[in-house]
């Protein structure tokens, strides 16, 4: 926008904000020029409206670029994108060949087109942000399938062939019932976790790019506590702790204390395999 007016000369949302956007814009403008008159300088970040706003002041065209998104995003994230599309915008209008001061007449439809620009970089740091995610899904998905390879080493070296066919029979009825539920219907990828005797359970065939990433890994938690369940029913408590550090469960838990932390997964294994 420009500093002195709050003219908005492009605005572009992306997420439901039911708020005029010349209002938003004079309000974002009074309080960036009340900071500059008491405290001679501008506002850096502000939180308002449950979402992170952001201010980047070009003196030399005297433009105000402004961004928000949620407080989840860090105020470095958010303002050095907000620079990159700050210095896209000043070499496209307001560069020298461009001669700001004759460019800018008061009509906004010529910066309509700047718009494109922004979907651009939107979506290129939205696909980053996925990628992100992706690779912690699949960090998700290796440490789950070693939980689970631990659990099935609890029935194969522990168990005799009695409880072994009990428990795996148990286990096949979950799954013969889980390939019906509405959920494995409405989201068919989940129906790449599968269970046999002789291999045991697998979840590592799961694409995440074909899923939502959530609802699997909910899913995945809920077959996970229900196998500990299941051998702590058949074996008790007490014998089935002393399996699970016989197995070295607990062991592998500590030893990747710090990728299981930054999962959010740590408290919850502990609690499962600890608690009755």
């Amino acid at each position: 926008m420009e500093s002195d007016s709050g003219i908005t000369l492009v605005y572009k949302p992306y997420m439901d904000f039911p708020v005029n956007e010349d209002l938003v814009s004079g309000l974002l403008t009074a309080l960036n020029q009340f900071t500059i008159v008491e405290f001679k300088e501008g506002i850096d970040s502000i939180e308002m409206g449950g979402l992170r706003w952001v201010y980047i002041q070009d003196k030399e065209t005297n433009l105000l670029f402004i961004g928000a998104d949620s407080k989840q995003v860090s105020g470095d994230t958010l303002r050095s994108r907000l620079d990159v599309i700050r210095h896209t915008f000043i070499q496209q209008y307001a560069n020298e060949k461009n001669r700001w001061g004759s460019k800018w007449a008061g009509n906004v439809e010529i910066y309509k087109p700047f718009e494109n620009v922004i979907d651009e970089y939107y979506t290129q740091w939205k696909q980053a942000e996925r990628i992100t995610t992706v690779a912690e899904f699949f960090d998700m998905l290796g440490i789950f399938q070693q939980i689970l390879n631990l659990v099935i080493n609890v029935i194969e070296g522990h168990l005799s062939e009695k409880k072994k066919k009990k428990i795996y029979k148990k286990i096949e009825e979950i799954f013969q019932n889980y390939s019906q539920l509405d959920i494995v219907i409405k989201n068919p990828e989940l129906s790449s976790i599968s269970f046999q005797r002789k291999t045991g359970i697998n979840i590592i065939n799961i694409n995440p790019m074909n899923c939502d990433m959530l609802i699997v890994e909910k899913q995945i938690i809920n077959l996970t506590k229900r196998m500990v369940e299941i051998l702590k029913n058949e074996e008790g408590y007490y014998t089935s702790l002393k399996l699970f550090i016989e197995e070295n469960i607990f062991d592998y838990l500590i030893s990747n204390f710090s990728l299981l932390n930054d999962l959010n997964l740590f408290i919850f294994l502990i609690k499962l395999f600890l608690i009755k």
